[in-house]
This record gives C-alpha cells, sequence and structure tokens, in this order.
C-alpha cells in the first residue's frame, strides 16, 4: 500500500501543499523565483554572520583559541564566498545543491567547535558541549533555511541537529563523560548537567522554533498557492470575459455551473479565407489570424459579451452568459451593436491592409437568440465554459446565409423581436437551411 495511506490526514494535505508536480505553472514558476531571490538574501546574512562572528573572537581575544576561532570563521568565508560566487555564474540547480553542501558544513564546524572547546576545557565532560552557548550557533542555519524558503531544508536541520545533539549526549552517558545534578543552582552553577534540561528543555526550544519557521514557510506556500492560482484562474478568464464579468466571477464561482438559460450568439467568419491564406507563410497566417482575432474579440468584450471560442477562421459570442440579464431584449440588443462595431472595426483593419498593398478581409455575422445550456464542460484533462443546444446550430446556419444573400450581417426574426426597434433593417425571403424543418426568416441589419 501507499506510504501516504498510513499517514495522517493533515500530513497529507502538508505534501500536496508542497508538491510542486500539482502546482499551476505561474505558481511554480513564483516560488522558484522567490527561492533564488532567499538564496541571494540568504547570502548576503552570511556575510552579516562574518562580521558577527569576527566581533565574538575580538570580544573573546583572551578566553578563547584564536587559532580554532579563526580556522572556523576561514571556512564558513570561503563557503560564504563560494555561494556568492556560484548565484551569479551558475544555474539554478547547482545553487540549490550548494545549499544543502553550506548546511552540512555549518553544521559540521559549529559541532567542530563544541567539540574542540569542550575536549579544551573540560576532558572528559561533555556537560560543556550540552551547556555551551555556542549551541545557540545551530539556530544559524535554520534561520538561512527560512530566508531561502526552503521547507526541506529547515526540516534537514532538525533531523541533523537532534542527530548530532542526541547522539553526543547518549555517547557521553553511556561513557560516563558527563554527571547528572538534581537541582537549578548546581547545574547552573556547577559542572554538572540537570537531565530534564538535557533531554526535554534545550532541544525543545529548538524543535519548537522549527516547527513556527515550517509553519511560516507552510502559510506562505499556501498564500502563494492561493493567490497565484487565483491570478491563472483570472488571466484565463480574461481571456473569454469582460473585465467587469472577470472580477464578478471571481467574487461568485458557482456562476459556471451549468443552467438553460435564454442567450443571443454571434457567429462571424471570414470570408474567402482559404484564397486570402494561401499566399502567406505559417508566420505570416499566424499573425494576421491573431491581428483580426484581437479585432473582433474587443469588439465582443466592448459591449459586455463572452468569447465562446475560435473555430479557425470563425469567431463564437454570446451576451448574457455567464450573467442573463433580467430582459433577453438587453442582450440581444449588445449584439447587434457588437456585430455593427465588428463592421466599423474591420473598415479600418482593411484601411490599414490596403496602405500596404494587401486584399481588403470581409466577414459575415449571423445572430441568434434561443434557449441554451451554458456552463462548465469538463472532462478529467481540460475545463470549458461554454453553451450547447438547437440556437448555437441556428446562429452558425444564419451566418453562412451572409454568403447566399451578399450581407455581412444577419440576424434571425427572434432577435430581431427583440431588438429590431433600434435598428434598421430588411427582412429577406425565408430559406430552408440544414438542420431546420422550416424555412428561416432573417433581418439584414443596416441596409
Amino acid at each position: 500500500m501507499p506510504i501516504r495511506d498510513y499517514l495522517p490526514k493533515f500530513l497529507c494535505r502538508i505534501l500536496d501543499t508542497t508538491n510542486r508536480n500539482k502546482m499551476d505553472d505561474s505558481v511554480r514558476s513564483v516560488l522558484e523565483k522567490e527561492e533564488l531571490m532567499g538564496a541571494y538574501v540568504s547570502n548576503v546574512f552570511r556575510y552579516l554572520l562574518l562580521l558577527f562572528f569576527f566581533s565574538q573572537i575580538l570580544a573573546n581575544l583572551h578566553s578563547g583559541n584564536m587559532t580554532a576561532n579563526f580556522i572556523g570563521v576561514g571556512i564558513f568565508a570561503l563557503i560564504t564566498v563560494g555561494h556568492s560566487i556560484l548565484i551569479r555564474t551558475n544555474s539554478k540547480w547547482a545553487v540549490n545543491v550548494f545549499s544543502y553542501i553550506a548546511l552540512f558544513s555549518d553544521f559540521v564546524l559549529i559541532t567542530g567547535l563544541l567539540l574542540y572547546y569542550s575536549h579544551a576545557s573540560s576532558p572528559g565532560n561533555y556537560g560543556f558541549f550540552i551547556k555551551n552557548p555556542i549551541v545557540n550557533f545551530y539556530l544559524f542555519p535554520l534561520a538561512s533555511s527560512l530566508i531561502q524558503f526552503r521547507l526541506r531544508l529547515v526540516l534537514l536541520n532538525v533531523i541533523m541537529f537532534f542527530g548530532v545533539y542526541y547522539g553526543i549526549l547518549i555517547y557521553a552517558a553511556k561513557t560516563g563523560q558527563i554527571s547528572f545534578s538534581g537541582g537549578w543552582p548546581e547545574y547552573i552553577m556547577g559542572p554538572h548537567v540537570l537531565l530534564g534540561d538535557a533531554l526535554v528543555g534545550r532541544p525543545l526550544v529548538y524543535l519548537v522554533l522549527a516547527g513556527f519557521l515550517c509553519f511560516g514557510i507552510l502559510r506562505t506556500l499556501i498564500m502563494i498557492r492561493r493567490i497565484g492560482e487565483g491570478e491563472a484562474q483570472r488571466s484565463l478568464l480574461s481571456r473569454y470575459f469582460s473585465p467587469g464579468v472577470v472580477e464578478e466571477m471571481m467574487s461568485n464561482p458557482d456562476v459556471l455551473e451549468g443552467r438553460r438559460q435564454t442567450a443571443t450568439i454571434l457567429f462571424t467568419d471570414i470570408r474567402n479565407f482559404t484564397a486570402l491564406s494561401e499566399h502567406m507563410d505559417p508566420l505570416e497566417l499566424s499573425q494576421f489570424l491573431s491581428s483580426i482575432r484581437e479585432t473582433l474579440t474587443d469588439c465582443v468584450f466592448e459591449f459586455g459579451g463572452t468569447l465562446d471560442k475560435y473555430i479557425g477562421d470563425a469567431v463564437m459570442a454570446t451576451f448574457g452568459t455567464p450573467y442573463p440579464s433580467a430582459d433577453p431584449a438587453s442582450d440581444a440588443i449588445r449584439a447587434l451593436q457588437c456585430g455593427q462595431r465588428m463592421l466599423e472595426r474591420l473598415g479600418e483593419f482593411n484601411q490599414k491592409r490596403e496602405a500596404k498593398g494587401l486584399e481588403p478581409v470581409k466577414i459575415g455575422i449571423g445572430i441568434h437568440t434561443g434557449e441554451v445550456f451554458s456552463g462548465n464542460i469538463e472532462t478529467s484533462r481540460r475545463a470549458e465554459f461554454t453553451v450547447i443546444g438547437d440556437a448555437v446550430n441556428t446562429a452558425s446556419r444564419i451566418e453562412s446565409l451572409t454568403k447566399n444573400f451578399g450581407k455581412e450581417l444577419l440576424v434571425s426574426e427572434d432577435t430581431w423581436k427583440l431588438a429590431g426597434a433600434n435598428f434598421r433593417g430588411e427582412t429577406l425571403p425565408p430559406v430552408q437551411v440544414k438542420g431546420k424543418e422550416k424555412p428561416v426568416t432573417v433581418v439584414a441589419v443596416g441596409a
């Protein structure tokens, strides 16, 4: 069985939160940048620690071993300078590896100094190791791990500290190289060690502080994931919805749940696209499609519409989704206004093309109002907000009729009844379309 099956639920949630493979790409990118910045800041703090260590050496000129102190500080300085060079000249992978090397070396230096002074000052008594203030230096690599925003480094600090601390304590107890006291005065003033404080008190302070640091990093990770995922969702929604609708959807995500509603659907398609594009190379075709799509999509968002999808050279948009208006006529009016604005913007677009000696672009626009299913259509790999139903097919068929009638903007009779009072139009003869038993009557808007 997987190891996760034996772990508490809260620990499983922590593993999921810190699992890079389950993070959105944008979240992972932000986290990696913060870790790299943490490596820079941690390196700066190492130089500050160098100043601290030198001040300690000067303060203890007559009570410490200068040779041992300078060897320890010298090694620490070499590692710090090496870290600086590596950060500025190597890959992120190398910087991460060196973080572990620096952590191990710091522990070796601190432990080495503690053992040296224990043997030099009180041979055969490891109580000096347990009570030595240098034990507090183990907090420095712990703080460095926090600055680097590395939860694994914090956990590794804890494991190494308890391994070293209890390893030496157990060894000293078994070999009789430590004596225990029965009271605090003798413990504080004398050479003996209070068993309870040695076993629990001192290491517990380190453990509590490490726990606070782990919790702080974990909470920050959760915050980064929430912000990053929220921004990613906002960025995704902004491709399909107008800015105002995006803000509402972010505060009320339940609106994406499926519902039946009345909506107005707009289809637009480029005329003779095959002939227009056959002389374009792939890059030129991509740039052309991007520019025409952006022009048309801007019109959709201008009138509060929703970009449903791009279908080759066609654009499908809806009005009244995901928030249907109280009066369907409002959605129909905005759709017609959008269609007219598309033709205006297309005229400006063509002026620029003709100035370059390029052929002008023509489009056909079809609009229909009817009942649709609106909501998220999801699979295990993808989710898409869209509308489906007969009204969608009808709108597509009406757009195709623009070729037959030689018109740019056609709307269904249903849409015209809702919005026609606000526009000029010409009712065209009924025509039979695929998928419809009865002939369809359409109106050429602006004729």
